[in-house]
């Protein structure tokens, strides 16, 4: 709210609603894309082309920037694969995995439509 000629007016922030990004992730755990083991990394990133797709273009309009909390949430679910895919990483701290999805974003920057913008990337 801000005081404009002694009138009180609501300010109007056209980004994405924290109860949108929380639908949004609540869809993201319910597709338990962790245990897509058996699919290849390319073949996920196929997967969810569309959806991201459409999350960037409905509600990444304006400021695609308070999207980054709702990326973050995708990128610690692709590093929960990687880690849930490759043995040498089922043991070891969170950390590795995310520096092994960091290299396959820096190898792959279009892999995943998210990752084609800065900011977004694991």
């Amino acid at each position: 709210m801000e005081k404009k000629g002694g009138k009180m007016r609501l300010g109007f922030s056209p980004a994405i609603s924290q109860k949108s990004i929380s639908r949004i992730t609540s869809e993201l755990a319910k597709m338990k894309i962790h245990r897509w083991v058996h699919l290849p990394f390319s073949r996920i990133a196929y997967q969810l082309k569309l959806k991201i797709r459409g999350w960037l273009n409905y509600y990444g309009v304006y400021r695609k920037s308070e999207m980054r909390r709702l990326f973050k949430t995708l990128n610690q679910r692709l590093y929960k694969w990687v880690r849930n895919k490759y043995k040498r990483f089922k043991k070891k701290h969170w950390y590795y995995s995310l520096k092994h999805l960091q290299g396959i974003a820096e190898s792959y920057p279009n892999m995943f439509e998210h990752w084609k913008y800065e900011g977004f990337r694991p």
